[in-house]
């Protein structure tokens, strides 16, 4: 970052004086280099104010989706959430997830499983980061391509529209090799091709990828499969603060298991 004058001020009943202006001129470019990499908490706020950007959060309006963008909107993101419903529900399932209304987020009307990826990529040009919480309930219809193929349509549109860092929501590697695969395979299978579409388009380097295993709670009024016997359910807040980390922190690679989200928080 470079601070810049687009015009300089003079007294009018004053000459200017090059050398008290190359001065100030050195003062602000030691002042930029220190404001960018610095880790001092009191000049963060300043230049991530100015730098602050815009992440798209397909499935915004999800459980985890609107915890997302929660996060980010504190934190003063321009927030678009993207999902098939209309932006009146968005608005209204995000109300009764979070207690609260998310006036500041964007809400958009955008089928992934059936847009072109020219209209899905329309709205990630110029972002900072995308975030996938698109995701098909275990054991409901579609499951394989709702996890599978309408991600990896996302994915690979992120990819066109330039997007630098992508986040995807994934299921724990122990969750899908244990007994459940017996039982909810196309799931499983579903996840694993979104994870792989994520390493193809974008490598580790710009990407993260979080595989919980059993996320506590849910959305009101919908009844989710309990867990395995033994497996210790990870708040969403968790995995949520975890995803914002990805967008526009520093962190990439896998985060797989409850355990693993556990220490990463901590990290």
């Amino acid at each position: 970052m470079q601070l810049k004058s687009d015009h300089e001020q003079h007294d009018a009943n004053h000459h200017p004086t090059p050398k008290c202006e190359l001065n100030r001129r050195t003062a602000l470019s030691t002042f930029a280099i220190i404001a960018t990499t610095t880790t001092s908490p009191f000049l963060h706020p300043i230049v991530s104010n100015a730098m602050l950007d815009k992440v798209v959060v397909y499935g915004g309006s999800g459980y985890v989706g609107s915890h997302v963008c929660s996060l980010l909107s504190q934190q003063g993101y321009e927030v678009t959430s993207i999902s098939r419903s209309s932006p009146e529900t968005q608005l209204e399932r995000t109300k009764s997830i979070l207690g609260k209304s998310l006036s500041n987020v964007d809400y958009i009307t955008l089928d992934a499983s059936t847009a072109s990826l020219d209209e899905l990529a329309t709205p990630m040009k110029d972002v900072t980061a995308v975030i996938s919480c698109v995701g098909i309930s275990p054991g409901s219809q579609n499951q394989k391509d709702g996890n599978g193929l309408v991600n990896t349509r996302i994915i690979q549109a992120a990819k066109a529209a330039g997007v630098p860092k992508l986040v995807y929501i994934g299921v724990s590697s122990a969750l899908a090799n244990g007994p459940a695969k017996f039982l909810l395979g196309d799931y499983f299978a579903g996840k694993a091709a979104a994870e792989k579409s994520v390493l193809a388009e974008f490598g580790e380097k710009d990407s993260l990828i979080i595989k919980p295993a059993i996320i506590a709670g849910g959305p009101p009024g919908e009844i989710r499969p309990p867990g395995p016997p033994g497996v210790k359910a990870v708040d969403v807040t968790d995995v949520a603060k975890l995803a914002v980390k990805g967008a526009i922190g520093g962190l990439v690679g896998k985060i797989d298991g409850n355990d693993d989200i556990e220490a990463a928080k901590n990290a």
